[in-house]
């Protein structure tokens, strides 16, 4: 009898202990970091700089531009400066080149700073030989930068568009601006030091595309630069992270490096160029 109460009395405990509900809070800490590409310059033709005008997410498939948060479009600056490009097109403290190629004496030339070639500069006289010739010196190169700072790798492409040209030069077209890229990994330009913290963005990738020569090699959106890692390479500064992308472009003839030649006669031409950041 005994035995027959402490076994009910064990089997009501355990039905008691097993219906025991109890108390739970659940937490889960999430934390995201996308890649990101920031694109800094000036913040328009004739506008001001520095400023950035493009912050990148690299979310969409490969091979797709990213995702700007930044609606407005920048603008380039004038390499080794923070001055913003020219509406007009004309780099405004550039060095004009001089005229005279392979003068036999003298031919001593002085720009004033345009970045043009024009009436304010000066030439003295110059001895003539069998080689002596005014060439590719008669126009500008044009030489403009953009800085970029990622978390990630990048790629960047270029399209050409919007081409006016006048007198004589009605005749040319993209193919008649070459173009070539470059990468500046650190320095100072208007008093502003970048790069001291970033890395070479090429990494793994091939860099510049070498098979992208001229504009005409870009009218419809192309890649230009195939990177591989990220600009930031240590702790620091937007600024400090950043490299600078370089752009030369030069007035070529008839889709050749042969630059310019009396024969092309007088004109200007001009073109729109676009570069955006795309996912890798």
């Amino acid at each position: 009898m005994k035995l027959k109460k402490l076994l009910l009395a064990g089997g009501a405990a355990a039905i008691v202990t097993a219906s025991t509900a109890y108390a739970s809070i659940l937490d889960r800490p999430f934390f995201q970091v996308l890649g990101v590409v920031i694109v800094w310059g000036a913040d328009g033709m004739d506008g001001t700089s520095p400023v950035a005008s493009d912050f990148v997410l690299l979310t969409p498939a490969s091979g797709s531009a990213g995702v700007d948060l930044i609606g407005a479009n920048g603008a380039t600056v004038i390499t080794g400066t923070l001055d913003a490009i020219d509406a007009d097109g004309i780099n405004p403290g550039a060095t004009a080149a001089n005229p005279v190629d392979n003068a036999a004496s003298g031919g001593v030339f002085t720009d004033d700073g345009s970045g043009i070639l024009d009436a304010a500069d000066s030439l003295t006289a110059f001895g003539i030989d069998a080689t002596t010739d005014v060439d590719s010196g008669m126009t500008n190169e044009h030489l403009s930068s953009f800085y970029v700072a990622s978390n990630a790798a990048f790629d960047i492409y270029a399209q050409s568009s919007n081409v006016v040209s006048t007198g004589d030069f009605t005749t040319l077209d993209e193919g008649d601006i070459s173009y070539a890229m470059a990468l500046t990994t650190s320095g100072t330009d208007g008093g502003l030091t970048f790069g001291g913290n970033a890395q070479s963005p090429v990494g793994a990738g091939t860099g510049y595309v070498t098979t992208v020569n001229d504009l005409g090699d870009m009218t419809a959106a192309t890649k230009v630069f195939d990177g591989g890692q990220r600009t930031a390479a240590s702790r620091g500064s937007l600024v400090a992270q950043s490299v600078r992308f370089d752009n030369t472009y030069t007035l070529q003839l008839n889709g050749t490096t042969d630059g310019y030649d009396l024969s092309m006669g007088v004109g200007t031409i001009r073109a729109d160029v676009t570069y955006t950041i795309y996912v890798p």
